[in-house]
C-alpha cells in the first residue's frame, strides 16, 4: 500500500471516531438536561459517589486496584499508567436507571451522565524504554438529583406540606503519570474538583390559599485539589517457551489511595416567606436571613484498596480487590452527615477467545467477554442500619477494524444490584447502570522510522 493512500486511510478512520465521541458527547450532555429525579439517598453527604472506573473495568465488578492494562486507561490507580502500550484515548456516557420503593409507593428514575474522558499516553517506541505513561481528563464525582414531599398534619399549624429538592454535580479535571522498575509501578493523579451543588427545602399549606409559606434555599460552589496515588507489582509466575502466550499467566498486585482532603467552599444561603396566590402564583413578601459566599470547609475521607489480579491481557484475567472509605471522619457546615464507613469486595474476569491475528475472520472470537460481581456497605446510615449494597455486572468489547495503525473497541458494561436495609420502612432501591465507552488506540508521540 502506498504511504499516501495509508494515511488516508487512517484519517478518514480517526475522523469518523472522533465524529461519533463528538456526537456522543453532545447527546449526552443534552439529556443531562432533562433527566428526571434519582435517588433520594442523594442528599446525604455529597452525594451519589461515583465509581471511578472507566468502560472496561467497569463490567468487572468496578475492579481496580490491579486492574492493568496496554490498551485501557485505568484512572482508579494510576500506577497502570507505566504499562500502556498505545496512546489511548476514552469517552463514556452512562445512564443510571432505578426502582425506588418507599412503604406501598414506588417510581421509576433515570439520569443519564457523562462517565469520562480521557487521554493516556507511553511515549517510547522500543518496549524496554517503555516504562512511563501520563494521563489527563474529565469525568464526575458526585451527583445530586432528588425531590421527595412529605405531608403532615399538626393540631396548632393544621395541615402542611414540606418539599426537599436537591440538584448539581461535582468533577474532576486531572493530570497523572507514572513510572514502572522492573515489575514495581508507582503513579499519582493530581486534579482540581468543582462544581455547585443546590439545596431547596419549601413549607407550604396547601389547605391555605393565603398561609404565609418558606423556603430555604443553599447553594454550595466547590473549587478544591485532589490527589490519588496507586503502587503496582506484576510477576510472571509462568511463561511457554514456545510461542502459544494463552499459557502465560502473570500475576499483579496492586494498591492506591487517598489521605482525607480538606475542600474549599463558598456557601450562600437564605430563607424567604411568600405567598401562594391562585392567580399570581408565587408573591414574595420578605426575606428573614441571608447570607452569600461564606468561606466554609469540608473534610472528605480518606479511602485505600488493594487486590490482586492473575491472567494475561491477550487472552484471560482475573481478580479481586477491597476498597474502604472512612466516611465517618466527613464534616460538611450543611450537616449532612452523620454518615458510615463503606466498603465494597469486588470481583472480576474478562475472556478473549482468540486474539491471534490468523483468527480475524472469526469477530466473536475477537470479542472481550467480561463479568463481575460486589458485595459492601454504604455509606448511608437510615434510621440507625447501614444501607447494603449487591450487584453483578457483565460487558462486551467490540473490536473497531484497524485503520492503519490506529484501532479501538466499543464497551458496553451493565450493573445490576440493589440497595437498602431489612427495615421495611427504609427506602429500597433495584438499580441499573449501563456504560457505553469509545476506546481509540493509536501511537501518537512516539517517533516512526518511516515517514
Amino acid at each position: 500500500m502506498e504511504k499516501r493512500e495509508f494515511y488516508s486511510k487512517q484519517a478518514l478512520a480517526g475522523s469518523f471516531i472522533m465524529r461519533g465521541m463528538l456526537a456522543l458527547l453532545v447527546v449526552g450532555t443534552y439529556l443531562q438536561a432533562f433527566s428526571q429525579s434519582s435517588s433520594p439517598y442523594s442528599r446525604y453527604g455529597l452525594g451519589s459517589v461515583y465509581s471511578p472506573v472507566f468502560s472496561a473495568n467497569r463490567a468487572m465488578g468496578d475492579l481496580a486496584a490491579p486492574y492493568v492494562s496496554g490498551v485501557h486507561i485505568n484512572y482508579a490507580n494510576p500506577a497502570s499508567y507505566a504499562s500502556l502500550t498505545r496512546t489511548t484515548v476514552e469517552l463514556g456516557m452512562r445512564l443510571d436507571g432505578a426502582n425506588i420503593y418507599s412503604g406501598d409507593s414506588n417510581y421509576a428514575a433515570f439520569q443519564p451522565n457523562i462517565s469520562h474522558l480521557a487521554l493516556a499516553f507511553a511515549p517510547s517506541e522500543q518496549a524496554k524504554k517503555r516504562n512511563w505513561g501520563v494521563s489527563l481528563g474529565l469525568l464526575p464525582y458526585t451527583n445530586i438529583n432528588y425531590t421527595f414531599i412529605q405531608d403532615f398534619n399538626d393540631t396548632t399549624l393544621g395541615a402542611y406540606r414540606m418539599v426537599h429538592a436537591g440538584k448539581g454535580s461535582l468533577y474532576n479535571v486531572y493530570a497523572g503519570g507514572a513510572y514502572k522498575i522492573k515489575g514495581f509501578s508507582i503513579g499519582a493523579n493530581f486534579g482540581f474538583m468543582f462544581g455547585k451543588l443546590d439545596y431547596q427545602k419549601t413549607i407550604t399549606f396547601p389547605d391555605s390559599a393565603y398561609a404565609l409559606s418558606s423556603r430555604n434555599i443553599t447553594s454550595m460552589n466547590v473549587r478544591s485539589f485532589s490527589y490519588t496515588i496507586g503502587v503496582q507489582y506484576a510477576y510472571q509466575i509462568y511463561h511457554h517457551s514456545g510461542a502459544e502466550r494463552r499459557q502465560d499467566i502473570n500475576m499483579i498486585l496492586g494498591a492506591y489511595g487517598s489521605g482525607g482532603i480538606k475542600m474549599g467552599a463558598k456557601i450562600s444561603n437564605y430563607w424567604d416567606r411568600f405567598y401562594i396566590d391562585p392567580t399570581y402564583g408565587v408573591l414574595p413578601v420578605d426575606t428573614p436571613s441571608a447570607s452569600f459566599n461564606k468561606n466554609a470547609t469540608i473534610n472528605l475521607p480518606f479511602n485505600i484498596a488493594a487486590g490482586a489480579m492473575f491472567g494475561n491481557e491477550m487472552f484471560w484475567m482475573i481478580g479481586a480487590d477491597f476498597k474502604y472509605m472512612n466516611w465517618k471522619s466527613y464534616t460538611s457546615p450543611l450537616n449532612n452527615g452523620g454518615l458510615a464507613d463503606s466498603w465494597r469486595i469486588s470481583v472480576g474476569a474478562q475472556i478473549i477467545p482468540n486474539s491471534e491475528e490468523t483468527n480475524r475472520k472469526k469477530y466473536l472470537s475477537l470479542v472481550q467477554y467480561r463479568l463481575g460481581a460486589y458485595v459492601g456497605k454504604s455509606e448511608i446510615v437510615y434510621n440507625g442500619k447501614q444501607l447494603t449494597e449487591t450487584g453483578g455486572t457483565v460487558g462486551l468489547g467490540f473490536p473497531f477494524k484497524k485503520a492503519g495503525f490506529m484501532s479501538g473497541r466499543l464497551n458496553l458494561a451493565g450493573d445490576f444490584g440493589r440497595r437498602g436495609t431489612s427495615d421495611a420502612t427504609a427506602i429500597s432501591e433495584t438499580f441499573y447502570r449501563v456504560t457505553v465507552g469509545f476506546v481509540i488506540n493509536d501511537i501518537w508521540f512516539i517517533k516512526r522510522k518511516f515517514d
